[in-house]
Order: structure tokens, then sequence, then C-alpha cells
């Protein structure tokens, strides 16, 4: 179930809204140039995939959707949330970025919190397994993996410098206490 908080980013304590429901949640990722799918839930499971396999995955995925396949270029991430029993770091490693091209991000397993920084707000998008978004250039956000559980992402781009990272110089989110939603 896809959950997005929304905050204005200069009231990160209480959202200004939540919503659970797609139809709500996707006009809301649309205004800030994100879309958001569901595709296939019967996937491997991470453990029996290697990072190649996670590649040819998703390019499978996306082909059989119909996603453009000018995204040619794929890049894994592996995202470990911390330990349940772990005290939350005072500083939580994560930096607001921009990436330099257009994106696409596909969750082949586990869970991860993606915010969103866009026009005085803060979207705060729970992923899950199964979950396609795409993030235009240049749109500021982070990702978060969720408490005890591990996340295989495969970001795909037109080419390796679409997916080059720059730090926005915002220090939102070291100011956004991440919830788990």
């Amino acid at each position: 179930m896809s959950i997005l908080a929304v905050y204005s980013d200069s009231q990160l304590q209480v959202p200004v809204k939540v919503l659970t429901h797609l139809e709500d949640i996707v006009p809301i990722l649309a205004g800030a140039g994100v879309s958001l799918k569901t595709v296939a839930q019967n996937l491997l499971n991470k453990r029996m995939m290697t990072e190649m396999q996670a590649i040819e995955i998703s390019g499978e995925l996306l082909a059989i959707i119909g996603v453009e396949n000018t995204m040619a270029f794929a890049q894994v991430l592996e995202l470990q949330g911390p330990p349940g029993y772990a005290d939350a770091p005072a500083d939580q490693g994560e930096s607001e970025q921009v990436l330099a091209g257009d994106s696409l991000w596909l969750f082949l397993d586990g869970a991860a919190t993606l915010c969103i920084h866009h026009d005085g707000k803060l979207l705060v998008l729970s992923c899950r397994r199964g979950d396609l978004l795409a993030l235009p250039a240049g749109r500021a956000h982070w990702a978060v993996p969720v408490t005890g559980r591990q996340c295989l992402v495969v970001r795909r781009g037109r080419n390796a410098g679409a997916l080059l990272a720059r730090l926005t110089g915002d220090d939102i989110a070291s100011r956004y206490p991440v919830l788990e939603l």
C-alpha cells in the first residue's frame, strides 16, 4: 500500500495531509513532475538475485509495461535500514540531492522512504516492492531505507551522466525526522 505524507518545508513536524489511496497520491506527485505506477508483484526475492539479474529483470518489466527503452543505463542501489534496536544516529547520513537527468526508479525488493522536495513542500512517499517512479532531472530528493529492512532499487537513465548526483546544499534532510509510513 502506498502512503504519501505532505509537509510544508517550514513545518516538518506535522504533515499537512496523509494520503493512502493511489488515486489521491498520483495527482500530488504529478504536480511535482513525478509519476508513480505499480508493476508486477511476483518478483524474485532479492536474496536470490544478483546485480546483473536485477538490471535484466528491470529492463524486462519496463518493456512489458511499455516504458520507453531509451532509459538504457542502469544503476543498482542496495539500501540497508538500521536494525530496529539501534538508536537513530544524530546525523542520518542522507543529504538532499538532484540527478542530472530524468530517472526511473524500480523497487525490486524491500521498502524505503523517498523524500521529494518541491515548491515549498516535502513529499514523503513510502516505496515498496513493485513501485516504479519517474523523477524529472533536477528534482530534489533523498531516499531512506526502512528500519530493519533491505531495499533493492534499480535506477535507470538515458546515460551514465543522467544519474550523476549533485547535493543541493539545503539542510532539509537533516531537519526532517524521517517517519516510516
